[in-house]
């Protein structure tokens, strides 16, 4: 989800990351993903502990609340640039 919204964030600077782009955020997002529905392998804390959190429910769960996360934060950043853009931007921490 982190990875998602840092995509959003640097996709008006195109593709590679040389020049501020996306390219990087997005391989470690998909990675991330990746690992997430590969699951838990023979070397890992769950099979450590038995698989006692290693449910069926868990990973669907946890990429549906991910996704709904990630919604916001980018509908949020979208709001933002949308009020800088015309001079309604609010100060992002006060001093």
């Amino acid at each position: 989800g982190a990875m998602a919204g840092a995509t959003a964030l640097h996709m008006p600077n195109g593709f590679f990351a040389q020049e501020g782009g996306y390219e990087y955020a997005a391989t470690l997002g998909l990675a991330a993903s990746g690992l997430a529905v590969a699951g838990p392998g023979r070397l890992s804390l769950d099979h450590a502990f038995g698989h006692v959190f290693d449910r069926g429910w868990m990973v669907p769960a946890a990429l549906g609340v991910t996704a709904a996360v990630t919604a916001v934060v980018i509908g949020a950043r979208n709001r933002r640039v949308r009020r800088a853009e015309e001079g309604k931007q609010e100060a992002l921490f006060e001093g």
